[in-house]
């Protein structure tokens, strides 16, 4: 009685285990669905980000990348592993490089951001050391470098791809037994890049908040845009440092506190669950983050959606009851483009072009106003004006401060016939002799 009451209670246990592996599975698939319809929504809508993009936009634009494809890892995980269990373990191992690959790349770009943000705002005179061709490097170091060597991890350790019928990915018994998860070395070597990188970015997040209170203290500082500024800047920061702990931290606890202290198995699941569904939750609170606190992809939204519907109302055949619709820009995007980079390089150009073709129609009128006359007899003026104003160009000059000029006719006692000029006159011996 005993027996059958306790096989009847543990069967009754592993249904309801595998009643919420299934459950769990369902509902981070659509989690994860969701997650990467909005990351390559948003994506789409970076393609209008405006001109030139900064390096703290191009390593937002990159984690909106590692994100879709973190969520498309864990869609084909969920399909493969749980759903369509007939696949080969060894696909599911190299499913898992790619997943760890993601996960490690986005680590790196976040890392990158952090340090970004940490140079910009402790050290602003060395803002422009990241330049767009270090943020290219570092996108195709941060997969390249953890593919090969996840790559080799999962080839080297025992019971990886190297398990009894090896590199099997089509066959069902390829790669069996999982006995690399089991290895502690394994175990520890994944795990220890992530917890590094996560006390990196609360090391640096939290020196930019203490300095950034250091500034508040500043009455020359602290004035009330820059503080605006900094609240947000600091909220924004804030809630990026603390989804990415909220994501990562879990998932590594999950690998690393087997090796510490043994756990029961529905634990164990129970810790896998949760670590897996706020790693979800956190690909999705990205994409949001993002389009909710970043004006430029806020604007680049509102121009996407405005251009799709333009094309569907074009294609539709309708037309606009209010043309004035169609250019109307919301008050919260005004003084954005007003202080865009772009609006001021547009405005800085059309400036200088300005001044070329004004100092050219100058150059221009100069030559023609030359006047190319012969000096004439400095007898016909009685106080030599005329032949001072009129003289031709001379190669050899010197240079007078001052001329006083005065009418013959007037007395010298009278200050106001007395009127000073500045000329060039011409040396004495290139004066030709007058008769």
């Amino acid at each position: 009685m005993d027996n059958s009451t306790m096989s009847a209670y543990e069967e009754a246990l592993a249904r309801y285990d595998n009643n919420l592996i299934n459950f769990s599975a369902v509902t981070m698939t659509i989690f994860s669905i969701t997650a990467l319809l909005v990351n390559v929504y948003l994506l789409n809508c970076a393609r209008y980000l405006r001109r030139p993009v900064s390096v703290n936009l191009r390593l937002c634009v990159f984690l909106l990348a590692c994100d879709a494809l973190c969520s498309l890892c864990y869609i084909f995980t969920y399909l493969i592993n749980i759903f369509f269990s007939h696949f080969s373990n060894c696909a599911s191992l190299l499913l898992e490089v790619i997943k760890m690959s993601t996960f490690t790349a986005s680590v790196v770009t976040l890392s990158a951001l952090a340090f970004n943000h940490y140079v910009g705002i402790v050290y602003p005179l060395h803002r422009n050391a990241i330049t767009p061709r270090i943020v290219k490097l570092t996108v195709i170091l941060a997969y390249a470098i953890p593919m090969s060597i996840y790559l080799a991890i999962f080839t080297i350790f025992p019971g990886g791809l190297r398990a009894p019928i090896a590199f099997a990915f089509f066959n069902r018994e390829g790669c069996m037994g999982n006995a690399i998860y089991r290895n502690n070395f394994f175990r520890a070597s994944l795990v220890c890049p992530f917890i590094f990188f996560i006390f990196m970015l609360s090391f640096l997040y939290m020196h930019i908040v203490i300095h950034m209170r250091k500034i508040s203290r500043d009455p020359l500082l602290n004035n009330k845009n820059n503080r605006r500024n900094n609240r947000k800047l600091l909220i924004t920061i804030l809630l990026l440092a603390g989804s990415a702990c909220a994501g990562w931290l879990p998932t590594s606890l999950n690998f690393l506190l087997p090796l510490v202290i043994t756990m029961p198995t529905r634990g164990r699941l129970y810790l896998g669950i949760l670590a897996q569904f706020l790693h979800v939750v956190k690909l999705l609170a990205d994409a949001f983050i993002y389009a909710r606190r970043l004006i430029e992809i806020k604007y680049a939204i509102f121009v996407f959606n405005q251009k799709t519907k333009h094309q569907i109302l074009r294609k539709l055949r309708i037309r606009h009851a209010n043309e004035k619709e169609q250019t109307y820009v919301p008050p919260e995007f005004q003084r954005y483009l007003i202080e865009t980079k772009e609006n001021r390089s547009v405005r800085s150009k059309r400036v200088k072009s300005e001044f070329q073709s004004t100092d050219k129609k100058r150059a221009g009128s100069e030559k023609q106003k030359r006047p190319a006359t012969k000096v004439t007899s400095c007898r016909t003026s009685p106080n030599g004006s005329k032949h001072l104003s009129v003289h031709s160009p001379l190669k050899t000059c010197k240079s007078v401060p001052s001329v006083v000029v005065q009418n013959d006719r007037t007395p010298q006692r009278s200050n106001t016939s007395v009127i000073v000029k500045t000329v060039r006159l011409p040396t004495v011996s290139d004066i030709p002799q007058l008769t």
